[in-house]
Formats: C-alpha cells, sequence, structure tokens
C-alpha cells in the first residue's frame, strides 16, 4: 500500500507539474495574443491618425524629392510623437517609401531597422532594441505616389505574464513538494499502522491465537484491525472449543470401547456365567450402538461443515410424517413415564427432503426426552403454513439461561452445561438440527424460561 501511496503521489505530481505547464503556456499565449490585437488595433488608429494628418501630402519623384521631404518632415515627426503619445506606444518610428528609395521621418530608426522591410501588416515580431524586448508591428499609409511606412513598438503585453508566470510556476512547485511530502509521510504513518496488523496475522498464522492488532484512532485502519481482532477472538474461541470438543468426543468414545474391551476380555478369559450371557449381551448391544450413533453423528456434522451434504426432496405429508415419528418414540417415553403430546394442524403436502427432516424431528424429541423429569410432557407440533413447514417441539425441563441462549447449538454445549436427566446420545443433536436447517434454508429458534422448559420452533421453505 504505502508504494501504491508513493506512486500515486509522483503521479499526482508530475501531473500538477503538466497541468501546471499547460496552463503557463496557455496563460501566456492568451496573453500575447490579446497584446496582438491591441497593438494592431492602436497600430491601424495611429496609421488613420497620421493618414489624416498628411491628406494632401505630395511626394512627386524627381531631383527635388530632398526639397518636398524638407518641407513635409517637420510635420511628420510631430506627428509622429503625437501618434505615441495618444497610443500610448514605447516606439514610433517611421520612413518614406517613394520608388526603390526610402527616407526616414523620425530621428531614431532603432526600430524600424531590426525589422524586414518585407514585414506585412497585422504580423507581430519580437525584436530587442538595446537588450530590451519588444512587440512590433508596421503599419503603412499609401500618399500620392509615395508610401509611409511606420513602425510601432511595445516593452510589454498589457499584463505582467512574466510576474504572473513566476507566480504560478512558484504556486506548482511548492504543490508539487507539500503533495510529496505529504505522500510520503502519509506512506510512513499508514505503513506503521499496518505494520502491526501484518505482525499480530503472521503470529496467528504461526499459531498464536492470542496475537491481536494495535487500535489507535477511529479511522478506516483501526476498523480494519477490530474487524482483524474480532475474527482472531472467534477464532481463539472455536480453537477451543474444537478442544473440548475432542476431548469430550474421546471421552465418549472411550466409555464404549472401555465396556466392549472389559466384556471382550471376560468372555475370552471365561469369566462369564452361562446365565449372565445375555446381560453382557445386551451391555455389548448397548455400548455398540451408542458408539456407533456417536461415529455416525461425527460423520454427519463433519459433512455439514464442508458443506458435503445433499438433499432430495419429494412430496411428503408432514402431517402423517411426523405422527409416524412419535408413535416410534412412544414405547420409550411409556417407560420412562413422559407424555408425548401431538397437535397436527393439518395434514398437508410439502416438497421436503423426509430423512433429513426426520433427523430434525428426531434429534429435538430426543433432546426434549433427555430433560424432561419423570411424568413430564413433550409438545410436538406441526403445520403448513403459506409454503412454510412449521415443526415445533416443547419440553418441561429445567430451562435454559438467558446467556447462553446464543450458544444452545454449539458443539456439546447443552451437555456440558446443563446434566440432562438421561445421558443418552452423543450431545451433538441441537448441532446437526441447526446444520440441517440451515443446508434446507430454514430457519432454528430456542425460548426457553429457567425452570419452566425450553421450547424449539424450526421453519423451513418447501
Amino acid at each position: 500500500m504505502t508504494r501504491r501511496i508513493a506512486i500515486g503521489t509522483a503521479v499526482i505530481a508530475t501531473v500538477m507539474v503538466v497541468v501546471g505547464l499547460a496552463v503557463f503556456a496557455y496563460v501566456d499565449r492568451a496573453v500575447r495574443e490579446q497584446a496582438q490585437d491591441e497593438l494592431f488595433r492602436q497600430a491601424e488608429v495611429s496609421g488613420a491618425l497620421i493618414e489624416a494628418e498628411l491628406e494632401g501630402v505630395e511626394i512627386a519623384p524627381g531631383a527635388r524629392i530632398e526639397t518636398q521631404l524638407r518641407s513635409v518632415r517637420a510635420e511628420a515627426g510631430r506627428i509622429l510623437d503625437r501618434a505615441r503619445v495618444v497610443g500610448g506606444h514605447d516606439m514610433v518610428e517611421g520612413v518614406l517609401l517613394v520608388g526603390e528609395r526610402s527616407f526616414p521621418l523620425s530621428l531614431r530608426q532603432d526600430l524600424m531597422s531590426s525589422l524586414p522591410p518585407d514585414l506585412s501588416e497585422r504580423e507581430v515580431l519580437s525584436v530587442d532594441i538595446g537588450g530590451t524586448e519588444m512587440l512590433a508591428t508596421v503599419q503603412r499609409i499609401p500618399l500620392a505616389n509615395s508610401e509611409i511606412m511606420i513602425a510601432i513598438g511595445r516593452t510589454a503585453p498589457l499584463l505582467p505574464i512574466r510576474e504572473f508566470n513566476r507566480a504560478l510556476l512558484l504556486t506548482i512547485a511548492i504543490g508539487v513538494v507539500l503533495v510529496a511530502v505529504f505522500g510520503v509521510a502519509m506512506a510512513g504513518w499508514i505503513g506503521r499502522r499496518l505494520s502491526g496488523l501484518e505482525s499480530a496475522s503472521r503470529r496467528i498464522a504461526a499459531g498464536d491465537l492470542t496475537a491481536r492488532a494495535p487500535v489507535e484512532g477511529d479511522d478506516e485502519i483501526s476498523a480494519a484491525s477490530v474487524a482483524f481482532n474480532d475474527m482472531a477472538g472467534q477464532l481463539q474461541q472455536t480453537r477451543s472449543r474444537e478442544r473440548e470438543f475432542l476431548l469430550s468426543i474421546g471421552h465418549d468414545l472411550r466409555t464404549p470401547l472401555t465396556t466392549i474391551r472389559g466384556y471382550a476380555e471376560a468372555l475370552d478369559d471365561g469369566l462369564v456365567n452361562p446365565d449372565d450371557a445375555g446381560r453382557a449381551a445386551e451391555v455389548l448391544h448397548l455400548s455398540t450402538d451408542r458408539l456407533s450413533r456417536l461415529v455416525e453423528d461425527i460423520m454427519l456434522l463433519a459433512r455439514l461443515d464442508a458443506q458435503e451434504f445433499t438433499l432430495q426432496p419429494e412430496s411428503v405429508d408432514v402431517g402423517a410424517y411426523v405422527i409416524g415419528i412419535v408413535e416410534a418414540y412412544g414405547v420409550r417415553a411409556d417407560e420412562l413415564g413422559i407424555d408425548i403430546d401431538l397437535d397436527v394442524a393439518d395434514h398437508e403436502r410439502a416438497d421436503i427432503d423426509p430423512d433429513r427432516f426426520g433427523q430434525v424431528c428426531s434429534n429435538l424429541i430426543e433432546n426434549a426426552m433427555r430433560y424432561t423429569p419423570e411424568h413430564g410432557s413433550v409438545t410436538v407440533a406441526i403445520a403448513c403454513e403459506g409454503g412454510t413447514v412449521r415443526f415445533s417441539v416443547a419440553d418441561v425441563g429445567p430451562g435454559i439461561d438467558p446467556e447462553d441462549i446464543d450458544r444452545v447449538f454449539d458443539r456439546l454445549f447443552v451437555a456440558q452445561h446443563y446434566r440432562p436427566i438421561r445421558p443418552e446420545g452423543s450431545g451433538l443433536g441441537l448441532t446437526i438440527v441447526r446444520g440441517i436447517v440451515d443446508a434446507m434454508g430454514g430457519t432454528i429458534a430456542v425460548h426457553s424460561v429457567p425452570g419452566s422448559g425450553s421450547r424449539f420452533s424450526v421453519e423451513i421453505p418447501t
């Protein structure tokens, strides 16, 4: 970024110089053209004045031309001086052209001698007169048998162009320096600010999740640092939860494996009585079921995280489908002394993946039964309204604290922070439910009052 700022500063400075030079050239040309136009106008006025003063003067070619010239030279000199004063010129000189000969009408011929003899009207030349640059033009006044050519010169344009351009160039130079200084300072300041963010990101990449970027002020870099720190905090929490998850999963895997290993060794050593073989088989069956369920949940959660989850929707009578799921839990509910109340609003059909929807329903019902005390009840409701399937499960368990509502779908959070009445399952059910609902484009919400139970509500578009 600092390199880009430096390059941008150099580009801006270059553009300023180019624009300044273009303005300089434009102003110089415009002022010079204005001065030339004004010089032409004044030359025409002066020429008209001289022509009016010399009206009727006739120089006849011949031997007496010197005598004739003496009679008009004094008058012509006076007229040229008047034209210089009236026109505001610096120099006004004239010559009388008779045939191929020329005769000066003014004492000084510095300007006239510096101009080419074939200079035409409406043409301006820049000449040097005694070290002074002047703009000069000519005006030709026809007379009978002759012609008077006057040369008019001005030492400077009508505007102080040199002083103006000098001030303009100085201003541009100061602007370029200030832009360059500002760009370098800004690049260095931003570089120092970003170095902290870069250092923190490298530390996190190296495994130090406690690294944080410094936050200074309230500008965009500070906002980026705050966002980076939030991300780092969430990453640290996620890593901590993953570690806790792995430890918990390791413990949950070890428990059924230890049971299976113990009974396998007892069977191998002949320590199990024939009368206890049925009990041993039942324990092994339950342990393998629990182990299988845990492995399946982990694999399903991994597919959800990797977005390798597929849906196969089909037309389903959602009311009848949920009734079938609830009836499957009837025997288990009777054994636990739990009543399952079912509220089916209608029997409409909806395009939905029955297997995935069944996983959502089963996990929520099992979660409710784990936290519902004996003689308690679980309420299951299903309805289809406006192209949306609404499913909810409510229990009368201990409820969830308000500060934990946002974390109930985290892996193993509920199982670790709220002791279930019946420690069954993998503890991943609610996390899987949220993953499936998200994959189906739906939403899930929790309403809970501590001591009065919880209600999980799912809405899935069809």
